[in-house]
Protein backbone atom coordinates (compact mmCIF):
# COMPACT_ATOMS: atom_id res chain seq x y z
CA UNK A 1 0.00 0.00 0.00
CA UNK A 2 1.21 3.00 -1.10
CA UNK A 3 1.81 5.68 1.47
CA UNK A 4 -0.38 8.50 0.54
CA UNK A 5 -3.31 6.19 0.68
CA UNK A 6 -6.21 7.35 2.48
CA UNK A 7 -7.22 5.19 5.25
CA UNK A 8 -10.24 4.64 7.26
CA UNK A 9 -10.57 6.93 10.76
CA UNK A 10 -9.47 5.71 13.47
CA UNK A 11 -12.90 3.95 15.22
CA UNK A 12 -14.73 3.53 11.97
CA UNK A 13 -14.92 0.41 10.54
CA UNK A 14 -15.73 -1.34 6.88
CA UNK A 15 -18.16 -4.17 7.00
CA UNK A 16 -16.42 -6.30 4.18
CA UNK A 17 -18.81 -8.94 2.37
CA UNK A 18 -17.78 -12.12 4.84
CA UNK A 19 -19.15 -10.06 8.01
CA UNK A 20 -22.18 -8.42 6.08
CA UNK A 21 -24.33 -11.56 6.42
CA UNK A 22 -24.07 -11.52 10.46
CA UNK A 23 -25.35 -8.24 9.82
CA UNK A 24 -28.54 -9.03 7.72
CA UNK A 25 -29.41 -12.21 9.86
CA UNK A 26 -29.22 -9.80 13.04
CA UNK A 27 -31.58 -7.24 10.54
CA UNK A 28 -33.84 -10.33 9.29
CA UNK A 29 -33.82 -12.00 13.21
CA UNK A 30 -34.54 -8.34 14.67
CA UNK A 31 -37.31 -7.38 12.44
CA UNK A 32 -39.19 -10.61 12.91
CA UNK A 33 -39.55 -10.45 16.64
CA UNK A 34 -40.33 -6.58 16.45
CA UNK A 35 -43.01 -7.70 14.44
CA UNK A 36 -43.89 -10.93 16.23
CA UNK A 37 -44.73 -8.11 19.24
CA UNK A 38 -46.54 -6.10 16.99
CA UNK A 39 -44.11 -3.09 17.43
CA UNK A 40 -43.93 -0.87 14.84
CA UNK A 41 -40.62 0.33 13.02
CA UNK A 42 -39.07 4.17 13.50
CA UNK A 43 -36.01 5.95 11.94
CA UNK A 44 -34.69 9.15 12.84
CA UNK A 45 -31.85 11.11 11.33
CA UNK A 46 -28.14 10.51 12.12
CA UNK A 47 -27.44 14.47 12.72
CA UNK A 48 -29.78 16.20 15.48
CA UNK A 49 -29.38 19.51 17.60
CA UNK A 50 -26.71 19.34 20.34
CA UNK A 51 -29.71 20.35 22.91
CA UNK A 52 -31.49 17.19 22.54
CA UNK A 53 -28.89 15.36 24.46
CA UNK A 54 -27.63 17.82 26.68
CA UNK A 55 -31.14 17.45 28.09
CA UNK A 56 -32.24 14.46 27.63
CA UNK A 57 -28.61 12.53 28.47
CA UNK A 58 -27.60 15.29 30.96
CA UNK A 59 -24.94 17.39 30.57
CA UNK A 60 -22.57 15.95 33.18
CA UNK A 61 -22.53 12.64 31.69
CA UNK A 62 -19.50 11.49 29.90
CA UNK A 63 -21.37 10.91 26.43
CA UNK A 64 -22.04 14.88 26.39
CA UNK A 65 -19.20 16.52 27.78
CA UNK A 66 -16.33 14.53 26.23
CA UNK A 67 -17.75 11.45 23.41
CA UNK A 68 -20.35 13.10 21.26
CA UNK A 69 -19.82 14.98 17.94
CA UNK A 70 -20.80 18.01 18.15
CA UNK A 71 -19.86 20.85 16.21
CA UNK A 72 -21.69 24.19 14.78
CA UNK A 73 -22.99 24.20 11.24
CA UNK A 74 -22.95 26.57 8.18
CA UNK A 75 -26.02 28.35 9.80
CA UNK A 76 -24.80 28.39 13.27
CA UNK A 77 -26.53 26.10 15.03
CA UNK A 78 -24.57 23.64 16.98
CA UNK A 79 -26.03 20.10 16.04
CA UNK A 80 -24.40 16.97 16.80
CA UNK A 81 -24.35 13.22 15.40
CA UNK A 82 -26.61 11.07 17.58
CA UNK A 83 -24.72 9.20 20.60
CA UNK A 84 -27.73 6.85 21.31
CA UNK A 85 -31.31 6.08 19.80
CA UNK A 86 -34.05 6.55 22.51
CA UNK A 87 -33.92 10.96 23.03
CA UNK A 88 -34.45 10.76 19.13
CA UNK A 89 -37.04 8.73 19.09
CA UNK A 90 -38.66 10.55 22.21
CA UNK A 91 -38.13 13.81 20.18
CA UNK A 92 -39.90 12.38 16.70
CA UNK A 93 -42.59 11.05 19.26
CA UNK A 94 -43.11 14.29 21.01
CA UNK A 95 -43.06 16.21 17.19
CA UNK A 96 -45.14 14.16 15.11
CA UNK A 97 -47.77 13.40 18.24
CA UNK A 98 -47.36 9.51 18.47
CA UNK A 99 -47.55 9.07 22.05
CA UNK A 100 -49.83 12.02 23.32
CA UNK A 101 -52.75 13.75 21.74
CA UNK A 102 -55.77 15.25 24.11
CA UNK A 103 -54.81 11.94 25.87
CA UNK A 104 -52.42 8.82 26.23
CA UNK A 105 -51.75 6.70 23.39
CA UNK A 106 -49.74 3.56 24.21
CA UNK A 107 -46.77 2.82 21.66
CA UNK A 108 -44.26 0.49 20.54
CA UNK A 109 -41.95 1.75 18.40
CA UNK A 110 -38.09 -0.30 17.49
CA UNK A 111 -35.43 1.57 15.72
CA UNK A 112 -31.77 0.52 14.10
CA UNK A 113 -29.07 2.11 12.70
CA UNK A 114 -25.51 4.31 13.21
CA UNK A 115 -24.64 5.73 16.26
CA UNK A 116 -21.49 7.79 17.17
CA UNK A 117 -19.24 8.39 20.30
CA UNK A 118 -15.72 9.53 20.49
CA UNK A 119 -14.82 6.55 22.99
CA UNK A 120 -11.44 4.59 22.58
CA UNK A 121 -11.78 1.97 20.25
CA UNK A 122 -11.12 -1.61 21.20
CA UNK A 123 -12.92 -4.93 20.60
CA UNK A 124 -16.56 -4.50 20.78
CA UNK A 125 -16.39 -0.61 21.17
CA UNK A 126 -15.91 1.32 17.77
CA UNK A 127 -16.53 5.54 17.30
CA UNK A 128 -19.62 4.47 14.94
CA UNK A 129 -21.36 1.23 16.20
CA UNK A 130 -24.86 0.14 15.36
CA UNK A 131 -27.79 -0.14 17.54
CA UNK A 132 -30.92 -1.99 17.49
CA UNK A 133 -33.69 -0.55 19.76
CA UNK A 134 -36.81 -1.26 21.31
CA UNK A 135 -39.06 1.56 22.96
CA UNK A 136 -42.70 1.38 24.80
CA UNK A 137 -44.67 4.72 25.72
CA UNK A 138 -47.76 4.78 27.61
CA UNK A 139 -46.87 1.37 30.25
CA UNK A 140 -46.17 1.97 33.68
CA UNK A 141 -47.07 -1.10 35.33
CA UNK A 142 -44.74 -3.69 35.53
CA UNK A 143 -46.07 -6.03 33.19
CA UNK A 144 -44.61 -3.50 30.38
CA UNK A 145 -41.39 -4.15 32.07
CA UNK A 146 -41.46 -7.64 31.81
CA UNK A 147 -42.90 -7.48 28.83
CA UNK A 148 -39.84 -5.58 27.70
CA UNK A 149 -37.47 -8.08 29.27
CA UNK A 150 -39.63 -11.01 27.37
CA UNK A 151 -39.01 -9.03 24.23
CA UNK A 152 -34.82 -9.04 24.70
CA UNK A 153 -34.46 -12.66 25.77
CA UNK A 154 -36.94 -13.38 22.87
CA UNK A 155 -34.49 -12.08 20.39
CA UNK A 156 -31.46 -13.48 22.10
CA UNK A 157 -33.31 -16.89 21.68
CA UNK A 158 -33.95 -15.84 18.09
CA UNK A 159 -30.40 -15.32 17.22
CA UNK A 160 -29.19 -18.42 18.99
CA UNK A 161 -27.32 -16.70 21.86
CA UNK A 162 -26.82 -18.78 24.75
CA UNK A 163 -25.14 -18.06 28.26
CA UNK A 164 -26.23 -14.34 28.75
CA UNK A 165 -26.97 -13.61 32.39
CA UNK A 166 -29.40 -10.68 33.07
CA UNK A 167 -28.30 -8.33 35.60
CA UNK A 168 -31.37 -6.36 37.10
CA UNK A 169 -31.67 -3.63 39.52
CA UNK A 170 -33.99 -0.50 40.69
CA UNK A 171 -32.92 2.62 41.02
CA UNK A 172 -36.28 3.92 42.83
CA UNK A 173 -37.97 6.88 41.68
CA UNK A 174 -36.53 10.55 41.74
CA UNK A 175 -36.88 10.95 44.96
CA UNK A 176 -35.18 7.67 45.59
CA UNK A 177 -32.07 8.65 43.33
CA UNK A 178 -32.25 12.10 45.42
CA UNK A 179 -31.70 10.63 48.83
CA UNK A 180 -29.43 7.46 47.96
CA UNK A 181 -27.13 10.21 46.04
CA UNK A 182 -26.78 12.17 48.92
CA UNK A 183 -26.05 9.02 50.89
CA UNK A 184 -22.75 7.92 48.10
CA UNK A 185 -21.85 12.06 48.30
CA UNK A 186 -21.98 12.05 52.43
CA UNK A 187 -20.45 8.51 52.64
CA UNK A 188 -17.05 9.56 50.16
CA UNK A 189 -16.65 13.00 50.24
CA UNK A 190 -14.43 12.82 53.62
CA UNK A 191 -12.22 10.85 51.14
CA UNK A 192 -12.19 12.72 48.25
CA UNK A 193 -8.32 13.03 48.96
CA UNK A 194 -8.55 9.69 47.71
CA UNK A 195 -10.01 10.05 43.99
CA UNK A 196 -8.60 10.54 40.74
CA UNK A 197 -9.99 14.00 38.99
CA UNK A 198 -12.72 12.10 37.12
CA UNK A 199 -13.76 10.30 39.73
CA UNK A 200 -14.16 13.58 41.80
CA UNK A 201 -16.13 14.94 39.21
CA UNK A 202 -18.81 12.10 39.11
CA UNK A 203 -18.95 12.27 42.83
CA UNK A 204 -19.49 15.93 42.57
CA UNK A 205 -22.17 15.64 39.34
CA UNK A 206 -23.44 11.77 39.10
CA UNK A 207 -22.97 10.08 42.48
CA UNK A 208 -24.85 7.05 40.79
CA UNK A 209 -21.97 6.67 38.57
CA UNK A 210 -19.42 5.36 41.01
CA UNK A 211 -21.33 2.21 41.79
CA UNK A 212 -20.12 0.59 38.50
CA UNK A 213 -17.15 2.04 38.70
CA UNK A 214 -14.33 -0.61 37.92
CA UNK A 215 -11.39 0.77 40.14
CA UNK A 216 -10.48 -0.64 43.06
CA UNK A 217 -10.33 2.45 45.19
CA UNK A 218 -13.91 3.45 44.55
CA UNK A 219 -14.79 0.01 45.81
CA UNK A 220 -13.31 0.07 48.68
CA UNK A 221 -14.85 3.33 49.03
CA UNK A 222 -18.29 1.96 48.95
CA UNK A 223 -17.64 -1.47 51.21
CA UNK A 224 -19.91 -0.01 53.83
CA UNK A 225 -22.77 1.70 52.23
CA UNK A 226 -26.12 0.77 52.26
CA UNK A 227 -27.23 -1.35 49.05
CA UNK A 228 -29.29 0.47 46.43
CA UNK A 229 -32.32 -2.00 47.25
CA UNK A 230 -32.39 -1.33 50.89
CA UNK A 231 -32.51 2.23 50.66
CA UNK A 232 -35.77 2.53 48.17
CA UNK A 233 -38.70 3.45 49.68
CA UNK A 234 -41.65 0.93 50.17
CA UNK A 235 -43.34 1.73 47.16
CA UNK A 236 -40.10 1.02 44.95
CA UNK A 237 -39.21 -1.90 47.01
CA UNK A 238 -42.85 -3.33 46.33
CA UNK A 239 -42.97 -2.66 42.72
CA UNK A 240 -39.16 -4.26 42.02
CA UNK A 241 -40.10 -7.02 44.14
CA UNK A 242 -43.83 -7.82 42.32
CA UNK A 243 -41.49 -7.43 39.21
CA UNK A 244 -38.90 -10.33 40.18
CA UNK A 245 -41.60 -12.43 41.30
CA UNK A 246 -43.62 -12.35 37.70
CA UNK A 247 -39.77 -13.30 36.72
CA UNK A 248 -39.83 -16.15 38.52
CA UNK A 249 -43.40 -17.06 37.57
CA UNK A 250 -41.97 -17.71 33.80
CA UNK A 251 -38.56 -19.27 34.74
CA UNK A 252 -36.06 -16.31 33.78
CA UNK A 253 -33.09 -16.35 35.66
CA UNK A 254 -31.82 -13.07 36.43
CA UNK A 255 -29.31 -11.64 39.06
CA UNK A 256 -29.75 -8.64 41.41
CA UNK A 257 -27.07 -6.43 40.71
CA UNK A 258 -26.14 -3.36 42.59
CA UNK A 259 -24.39 -2.27 40.14
CA UNK A 260 -26.14 -1.58 37.26
CA UNK A 261 -27.22 2.25 37.53
CA UNK A 262 -26.76 2.79 33.63
CA UNK A 263 -24.80 5.90 32.29
CA UNK A 264 -27.26 8.20 31.69
CA UNK A 265 -29.43 10.58 33.91
CA UNK A 266 -32.97 10.38 32.83
CA UNK A 267 -33.95 6.44 34.26
CA UNK A 268 -35.45 5.35 37.04
CA UNK A 269 -36.69 2.46 38.45
CA UNK A 270 -35.89 -0.83 36.82
CA UNK A 271 -32.97 -1.05 35.08
CA UNK A 272 -30.83 -3.77 33.69
CA UNK A 273 -28.60 -5.47 31.44
CA UNK A 274 -27.61 -8.86 29.59
CA UNK A 275 -24.19 -10.01 29.78
CA UNK A 276 -21.91 -12.35 27.81
CA UNK A 277 -18.44 -13.15 29.51
CA UNK A 278 -16.95 -14.32 26.53
CA UNK A 279 -16.63 -10.43 25.26
CA UNK A 280 -14.19 -9.39 28.68
CA UNK A 281 -14.90 -6.08 29.76
CA UNK A 282 -16.96 -5.11 26.82
CA UNK A 283 -19.70 -7.67 28.07
CA UNK A 284 -23.01 -5.97 28.13
CA UNK A 285 -24.90 -6.80 24.79
CA UNK A 286 -28.23 -5.35 25.52
CA UNK A 287 -29.39 -2.63 28.20
CA UNK A 288 -32.10 -0.55 28.97
CA UNK A 289 -34.65 0.81 31.86
CA UNK A 290 -37.53 2.61 32.71
CA UNK A 291 -37.27 6.51 32.32
CA UNK A 292 -40.56 7.92 33.12
CA UNK A 293 -39.72 11.45 33.13
CA UNK A 294 -38.10 11.97 29.79
CA UNK A 295 -40.74 12.88 27.81
CA UNK A 296 -41.72 15.31 30.04
CA UNK A 297 -38.09 16.80 29.79
CA UNK A 298 -37.90 17.14 26.03
CA UNK A 299 -40.74 19.39 26.47
CA UNK A 300 -43.40 16.46 25.77
CA UNK A 301 -46.63 15.74 28.56
CA UNK A 302 -45.58 13.12 31.16
CA UNK A 303 -45.79 9.85 29.60
CA UNK A 304 -44.38 6.46 31.32
CA UNK A 305 -41.76 4.33 28.98
CA UNK A 306 -39.40 2.18 29.02
CA UNK A 307 -37.27 0.34 26.60
CA UNK A 308 -33.42 -1.12 25.78
CA UNK A 309 -30.86 -1.23 23.06
CA UNK A 310 -28.83 -3.51 21.84
CA UNK A 311 -25.28 -3.52 20.41
CA UNK A 312 -24.97 -5.22 17.45
CA UNK A 313 -21.32 -5.30 16.75
CA UNK A 314 -20.95 -6.90 20.54
CA UNK A 315 -23.91 -9.47 18.54
CA UNK A 316 -21.60 -9.61 15.83
CA UNK A 317 -18.78 -10.91 17.95
CA UNK A 318 -20.57 -13.49 19.51
CA UNK A 319 -22.52 -14.89 16.23
CA UNK A 320 -18.76 -15.44 14.64
CA UNK A 321 -18.11 -17.49 17.65
CA UNK A 322 -20.98 -19.93 17.03
CA UNK A 323 -19.64 -22.85 15.47
CA UNK A 324 -23.33 -24.59 14.98
CA UNK A 325 -25.28 -21.06 13.47
CA UNK A 326 -26.08 -21.72 10.07
CA UNK A 327 -27.07 -18.42 8.21
CA UNK A 328 -28.69 -19.57 4.96
CA UNK A 329 -27.68 -17.92 2.22
CA UNK A 330 -29.60 -17.64 -1.24
CA UNK A 331 -27.98 -19.74 -4.03
CA UNK A 332 -26.60 -18.52 -6.63
CA UNK A 333 -26.49 -20.09 -10.10
CA UNK A 334 -23.72 -18.71 -12.41
CA UNK A 335 -24.04 -18.28 -16.32
CA UNK A 336 -21.47 -18.79 -18.64
CA UNK A 337 -21.76 -16.82 -22.22
CA UNK A 338 -19.77 -17.98 -24.72
CA UNK A 339 -21.94 -16.43 -27.91
CA UNK A 340 -20.06 -13.96 -29.81
CA UNK A 341 -23.07 -13.25 -32.37
CA UNK A 342 -24.98 -11.82 -29.82
CA UNK A 343 -23.84 -10.95 -25.79
CA UNK A 344 -27.02 -9.02 -24.83
CA UNK A 345 -28.78 -12.53 -25.16
CA UNK A 346 -27.35 -13.88 -21.66
CA UNK A 347 -28.43 -10.37 -19.87
CA UNK A 348 -32.09 -11.78 -21.05
CA UNK A 349 -32.04 -14.73 -20.05
CA UNK A 350 -30.32 -13.32 -16.42
CA UNK A 351 -33.48 -11.24 -16.09
CA UNK A 352 -36.10 -13.83 -17.26
CA UNK A 353 -34.84 -16.21 -14.51
CA UNK A 354 -34.52 -13.99 -11.86
CA UNK A 355 -37.97 -12.58 -12.43
CA UNK A 356 -39.28 -16.31 -12.27
CA UNK A 357 -37.02 -17.21 -9.32
CA UNK A 358 -36.92 -14.41 -7.71
CA UNK A 359 -35.13 -16.16 -4.18
CA UNK A 360 -32.35 -17.73 -6.31
CA UNK A 361 -29.30 -15.16 -6.88
CA UNK A 362 -28.10 -15.63 -10.86
CA UNK A 363 -24.71 -13.65 -12.24
CA UNK A 364 -22.84 -13.85 -15.11
CA UNK A 365 -19.38 -14.63 -15.72
CA UNK A 366 -16.85 -12.82 -17.32
CA UNK A 367 -17.41 -13.49 -20.87
CA UNK A 368 -14.10 -12.22 -21.86
CA UNK A 369 -12.46 -14.91 -19.96
CA UNK A 370 -11.84 -17.99 -21.51
CA UNK A 371 -14.80 -20.81 -21.26
CA UNK A 372 -12.03 -22.62 -18.90
CA UNK A 373 -11.57 -19.87 -16.79
CA UNK A 374 -15.19 -19.14 -16.66
CA UNK A 375 -16.24 -22.59 -15.40
CA UNK A 376 -13.76 -22.44 -12.82
CA UNK A 377 -14.96 -19.11 -11.39
CA UNK A 378 -18.35 -20.89 -11.76
CA UNK A 379 -17.63 -23.49 -9.78
CA UNK A 380 -15.97 -21.95 -6.84
CA UNK A 381 -19.96 -20.57 -6.42
CA UNK A 382 -22.06 -23.62 -7.33
CA UNK A 383 -20.43 -27.08 -7.94
CA UNK A 384 -23.43 -28.38 -8.95
CA UNK A 385 -25.38 -26.51 -11.30
CA UNK A 386 -24.04 -24.28 -14.08
CA UNK A 387 -26.06 -22.91 -17.02
CA UNK A 388 -24.05 -22.16 -20.17
CA UNK A 389 -25.09 -19.69 -23.45
CA UNK A 390 -23.60 -20.94 -27.08
CA UNK A 391 -24.27 -19.97 -30.60
CA UNK A 392 -25.59 -22.87 -31.02
CA UNK A 393 -28.08 -22.39 -27.60
CA UNK A 394 -29.53 -18.94 -29.21
CA UNK A 395 -29.89 -20.70 -32.66
CA UNK A 396 -32.16 -23.21 -31.39
CA UNK A 397 -33.39 -21.28 -28.18
CA UNK A 398 -31.91 -23.48 -25.91
CA UNK A 399 -29.87 -23.70 -23.63
CA UNK A 400 -26.81 -25.98 -22.20
CA UNK A 401 -26.82 -27.01 -18.14
CA UNK A 402 -24.38 -29.01 -15.98
CA UNK A 403 -26.01 -30.54 -12.88
CA UNK A 404 -24.77 -33.02 -10.56
CA UNK A 405 -26.80 -35.22 -11.48
CA UNK A 406 -25.38 -35.45 -14.63
CA UNK A 407 -21.85 -35.43 -13.29
CA UNK A 408 -21.18 -31.88 -14.44
CA UNK A 409 -21.46 -33.52 -18.06
CA UNK A 410 -23.48 -31.08 -21.27
CA UNK A 411 -27.17 -31.05 -21.18
CA UNK A 412 -29.20 -29.16 -23.64
CA UNK A 413 -32.85 -27.88 -22.33
CA UNK A 414 -35.53 -25.80 -23.77
CA UNK A 415 -36.09 -22.91 -21.67
CA UNK A 416 -39.69 -24.76 -20.23
CA UNK A 417 -37.56 -27.68 -19.62
CA UNK A 418 -35.35 -25.74 -17.66
CA UNK A 419 -37.59 -24.03 -15.48
CA UNK A 420 -39.49 -27.43 -14.76
CA UNK A 421 -35.91 -28.90 -13.50
CA UNK A 422 -34.87 -25.16 -11.37
CA UNK A 423 -38.34 -25.35 -9.76
CA UNK A 424 -38.26 -29.43 -8.47
CA UNK A 425 -34.67 -28.45 -7.64
CA UNK A 426 -35.20 -25.20 -5.52
CA UNK A 427 -38.85 -24.89 -4.38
Amino acid sequence: MKKNTIKSIKGFKDILPDEIKYYKYFEDISSKVSEQFSIDELRTPIIEKSELFNRSIGDATDIVTKEMYDFVDKNGDSICLRPEGTASVVRSAIEHSLIYDRGLKKQKYWYYGPMFRHEKPQKGRYRQFSQFGVECYGFSDTNSDLELLIIGNSLLKGLNIDNVTLHINSLGDIDDKKDYEKKIFDHISSHVSRLDKYQAETLAKNPLRLLDSKSDNVKELLLNIPTLYDSLSNKSKSRFDMLLRKLDDLEISYLIDNSIVRGLDYYNDTVFEWRHQSLGSQNAICAGGRYDLLVNMMGGDTVPAIGFAMGVERIIELLKLNDDLKIQKNISIPIINTSLEKETYVHLISKNLRTTFGKINFFNTDSSASLTSQLKHAMKVNDTFVIIITDENIKNKSLTIKTSENQMSDMVVKWDELITYMRKKYE
